[in-house]
């Protein structure tokens, strides 16, 4: 594979994941991607992912890339079944989305309590 003129080291690493698992007829996943990056985890993708910037920027395009490929696969018999809990699990489809963990950041609860007026 020869490097695009201008493609950040991000950006080649990203393509050859899609090239490699296309070679090996593989359906690409955030967590295989995350450890073709060099990141230790799905959460370390999804955080680079919302920086600004380039990088971020093809971290959500390679992100969109996977959910793609997932939404493809719903419509393979042999992978729709595996393919149908990705996309639940990682992009939030067919309920409510999983909530963002961010490391070392308490994760916040909202409950709302109705109170009623007293008549007296």
């Amino acid at each position: 594979m020869s490097a695009k003129r201008g493609e950040s080291p991000t950006e080649r690493r990203v393509a050859a994941y899609f090239a490699a698992c296309r070679q090996e007829n593989k359906t690409p996943t955030l967590p295989g991607l995350a450890l073709a990056l060099g990141m230790e985890s799905r959460e370390e993708l999804e955080r680079r992912a919302a920086c600004p910037g380039r990088v971020g920027a093809a971290l959500r395009l390679a992100r969109s890339q996977v959910e793609e490929a997932q939404l493809q696969a719903m419509f393979q018999k042999e992978t729709a079944a595996g393919a149908k809990f990705l996309l639940q699990a990682d992009f939030g489809y067919g309920g409510e989305p999983h909530p963002k963990k961010e490391a070392g950041k308490p994760q916040e609860t909202v409950i709302t309590v109705e109170v009623p007026e007293s008549h007296g």
